[in-house]
């Protein structure tokens, strides 16, 4: 890759999910919802088990966008969709790869392959 030319791909930024990530994240958002931190009250919801935060997730998406040279969120745009819940625990990948338009696929992964988000990263020079 030239200095001009986009990057191809967003390489994968792992995190290993763990109740003190839930925990830390928690204090961060002001985001104290039982549903990520009592494993208690978890097991009484359709879930089972405490989830991380969906914006865990994203961020994770984020951090892997702008540690990617060539690449920028401040001037870009995400279409995204959250489309399953991340288990306090499991471990989630962010990746991104180049479409034609300019734009890349992006998505939040289990090692066993189930997308947790997914969506379009739009950079601020794509259309």
């Amino acid at each position: 890759m030239d200095s001009l030319s986009p990057p191809e791909t967003i390489p994968p930024l792992t995190l290993q999910t763990s109740a003190q990530t839930a925990r830390a994240y928690a204090a961060l958002t002001c985001d104290e919802n039982p549903i990520h931190l009592d494993a208690d009250f978890a097991a009484r919801t359709a879930f089972g088990v405490p989830i991380a935060h969906g914006t865990m997730s994203l961020n994770l998406l984020l951090q892997a966008i702008s540690a990617t040279p060539g690449l920028s969120i401040g001037a870009g745009r995400l279409d995204l969709r959250f489309s399953a819940p991340v288990k306090v625990g499991q471990t989630i990948t962010a990746s991104g790869t180049r479409c034609g338009d300019g734009s890349y696929a992006v998505s939040v992964s289990t090692p066993e392959g189930q997308a947790t988000l997914k969506g379009v990263f739009y950079p601020g020079n794509a259309p």
